[in-house]
């Protein structure tokens, strides 16, 4: 499969002659052994070592960025995780690297993946592809815009939940965005080693370089955390190797460890403080308009703009309360909670706390724990509620015995290999539920499904929308736009009737309350669209909603030409 080259031979005899030393110099490489059959390779040697030296004034006089690659070997295949940087140092790298997996795989397929897409972890991807029979398995959110790089039958979209069976070896493949979009880790199954990339910093911070990323990376911690153990890993025994090993020199380990479980506590602490505005700070120093900020907590590091950061946590009105790898929570007030998931827009959850009874809206897209999120923010028996059912929203219901919804929407959760399997009990027009000292009235909202309600509290002034009215992208699945426009009125006539000053939505996100303006807005735009004043604009890719109109901060998405009836 390898083509045999004198460095390869070369390589082959030191490396016969040497009984198993630490570190084997080949070309500009490192290698060492982790474990039996699982190599770390470094792009450095003696010549240019890893990390940075300075003289006595202060003034950097060498610096080797040096990035990590990592082999595992099992008893029918072989995984490469990145390729370092791309070296021009040396002659010989391509060379190198082929002879380094090649004597160590021993005729067994090659198969290569990556943490991420950034150029320091992908470096030499030519000297591999280069390489005939070599695979490619690439994360598809950091690499679609790279497919044309790889011919289409060497390469593999894979995403969490991928496991490469190497025969006696396991890797599972596990999502940590935040650096980048499509970020990933890679679990050893069995072996509590975990190798992470950029994903969590190797020591000197995880970079991250806008809201989005971050908006990602504090679900993406909790999240690895909870599907290490649910894997069985020892949390005393974890090993974790980042992407740049050589910034160990600002880690606190013990002498030979390696980063750790504590590691991944600290970050998760780290995020909590960030997010609520607590987290200490220290201007980083970097040649970088977005990273100039250190947050650190502990061995912890996020490297981030202090504006950005400041910019995210003013998002929301409602300080942050709880987490969880699946879902956010903040305090709307002391009995009153929004959440969020992570999976499709701020997909949001309510909590209301009555003295006797607590009322859950919604329930996110993949919430299987909420029970227990729930239990965290009050103690109050729970009723389970939906605003309509469409998946986002239905996520977490199976935790509950029961679940209330409108008889309309029955058929979304009754049915199909996932279907609810508790008690399904109905919410009429008008029906009042009562909390204990707290009432919330039911109006039936259809358009965006036919059995679409909004919950409101009149004694706060405050409605729960779900998607009935767009959370500034109204769905009109199941509605027309003379339907559209007697819904936003009737509500509206409720909303002045009892003081009503904003609805929260199915998608809140801080800065997007729905207020009786925007119930006007869509009647407005609803009212034009059927005049023939405003046309709609065709809704590319979207033959169930093919036409849209935009205005006032919303879209209005329909099917035409029977919303127009």
């Amino acid at each position: 499969m390898y083509p045999k080259s004198s460095l390869f031979c070369a390589a082959l005899s030191l490396l016969a002659a040497c009984a198993a030393p630490r570190n084997v110099e080949v070309g500009p490489y490192t290698v060492s052994v982790i474990e039996k059959n699982v190599w770390h390779i470094q792009d450095f040697n003696r010549s240019n070592p890893a990390g940075e030296a300075f003289d006595e004034g202060g003034n950097k006089t060498h610096f080797n960025n040096c990035s990590d690659i990592y082999l595992i070997v099992g008893e029918q295949e072989a995984l490469v995780i990145d390729l370092s940087n791309p070296i021009t140092w040396a002659d010989n790298a391509p060379e190198s690297l082929r002879a380094i997996i090649s004597e160590r795989a021993a005729g067994k397929p090659v198969t290569v993946t990556f943490t991420h897409s950034h150029g320091d972890h992908t470096g030499m991807l030519p000297a591999m592809l280069d390489t005939p029979g070599v695979r490619f398995a690439l994360p598809q959110a950091d690499f679609a815009r790279f497919a044309d790089r790889i011919p289409e039958e060497r390469r593999e979209w894979i995403r969490e939940g991928k496991v490469f069976d190497l025969g006696g070896l396991q890797v599972e493949t596990i999502a940590v965005p935040g650096h980048t979009p499509g970020s990933v880790a890679y679990l050893l199954l069995g072996h509590d080693c975990l190798f992470t990339g950029d994903a969590i910093g190797s020591g000197h911070g995880v970079w991250i370089f806008n809201e989005d990323g971050f908006y990602s990376y504090v679900s993406a911690v909790p999240h690895l955390m909870e599907t290490l153990r649910e894997r069985g890993v020892n949390e005393k025994r974890l090993q974790i190797y980042g992407g740049h090993y050589w910034q160990r020199d600002w880690l606190s380990l013990p002498r030979g460890g390696e980063m750790g479980w504590n590691y991944l506590d600290e970050m998760k602490r780290l995020l909590d403080l960030m997010e609520s505005g607590e987290a200490r700070t220290k201007n980083s120093g970097l040649d970088h308009p977005l990273l100039d900020t250190y947050f650190p907590y502990g061995d912890a590091i996020v490297v981030w703009n202090a504006a950005q950061a400041e910019t995210y946590r003013k998002h929301y009105a409602e300080p942050f309360v709880y987490r969880d790898a699946d879902v956010v929570f903040r305090r709307i007030d002391d009995h009153t909670w929004e959440g969020n998931g992570h999976l499709v827009y701020n997909e949001s959850i309510y909590v209301l706390e009555g003295d006797e009874k607590a009322l859950v809206i919604d329930a996110g897209t993949h919430v299987p724990h909420l029970d227990k999120a729930v239990a965290a923010l009050t103690g109050k028996p729970v009723i389970m509620a939906l605003t309509h059912g469409h998946g986002d929203h239905i996520g977490g219901i199976g935790c509950f015995p029961e679940v209330w919804i409108h008889p309309a929407d029955t058929a979304l959760i009754a049915g199909g290999r996932n279907a609810y399997p508790g008690t399904i009990r109905y919410l009429q027009d008008g029906q009042v539920i009562d909390l204990g000292g707290r009432q919330v009235q039911v109006l039936h909202t259809p358009g965006h499904t036919s059995g679409s309600v909004t919950f409101f509290d009149n004694d706060r002034h405050v409605g729960f929308s779900g998607d009935a009215f767009g959370s500034t992208n109204l769905l009109l699945f199941a509605g027309t736009l003379k339907g559209l426009v007697e819904v936003n009125t009737r509500t509206l006539a409720y909303m002045q009737q009892h003081g009503i000053t904003k609805l929260y939505p199915g998608h809140y996100h801080g800065d997007n309350p729905e207020t009786a303006q925007r119930l006007q807005d869509e009647i407005r735009m609803a009212r034009e669209v059927l005049s023939g004043k405003r046309k709609g604009q065709v809704n590319e890719g979207n033959p169930q909603l093919n036409r849209f109109v935009f205005d006032y901060g919303v879209h209005i998405r329909y099917r035409d030409p029977e919303a127009l009836k």
